[in-house]
């Protein structure tokens, strides 16, 4: 079956997606979708997901009214069901717990408080909203740190890439784009510059899908 990716190259939510398919070689169509214009509003957009978020999956033939899977951690599971290996969510149900928790804390806890249209809501003032970026991103790394650093070797978890560590490179990015040093956070930053060395998180980057 042939599969669609609608995502944004600097979104944080579609460069977890993109990564994990790079690590599991999964094939699919790269779809743009530009979140600074109204084509997330698009009638054809919202039908694929209701918020007008990305990345959306699409399941190209697929006899279904819906043939889409939005959300980046319920298509990183999907992948992880379906294309086993390598496992990005490992171990026995506590482990795997662990690495849901961990990715939670920023997809649920630190990102979506960054998001266009929340800082937008918050204030117009782009130095209010570069304010208001910094506490989150500071706030949901704090709590980050606290917990990786009974849980982490190379990585999150363990020595091997897991959902977590799809979760918290993009914001590292994030970090950095609003001025937001990782030197406070030593675990975080170590984690940080390994995944950075590695060549499915580099095929995944932004800077590889930026607009030329």
């Amino acid at each position: 079956m042939k599969l669609k990716l609608y995502h944004y190259w600097r979104s944080s939510s579609s460069w977890r997606v993109r990564w994990a398919f790079a690590l599991k070689k999964i094939e699919c169509e790269f779809i743009k979708i530009n979140l600074l214009d109204d084509e997330t509003q698009s009638a054809e957009h919202l039908k694929r997901n209701p918020l007008g978020y990305v990345p959306v999956l699409e399941f190209v033939g697929l006899n279904s009214p819906y043939p889409y899977l939005a959300e980046s951690l319920a298509i990183i599971e999907w992948a992880d069901e379906t294309h086993p290996h390598p496992k990005l969510l490992p171990g026995d149900a506590l482990e795997r717990g662990r690495i849901r928790q961990l990715s939670e804390l920023i997809n649920a806890g630190t990102q979506p408080i960054q998001n266009l249209n929340v800082t937008q809501h918050h204030s117009l003032d782009p130095d209010e909203q570069k304010k208001w970026n910094r506490f989150w991103i500071r706030n949901g790394l704090k709590a980050y740190e606290e917990v990786v650093v009974h849980t982490a070797k190379t990585y999150s978890t363990g020595n091997q890439i897991t959902m977590a560590d799809l979760a918290l490179i993009p914001q590292c990015y994030n970090a950095a784009r609003n001025d937001v040093s990782l030197d406070d956070f030593p675990t975080i930053k170590r984690i940080n510059d390994a995944a950075l060395l590695t060549e499915a998180c580099n095929s995944s980057h932004p800077d590889r899908f930026k607009p030329k």
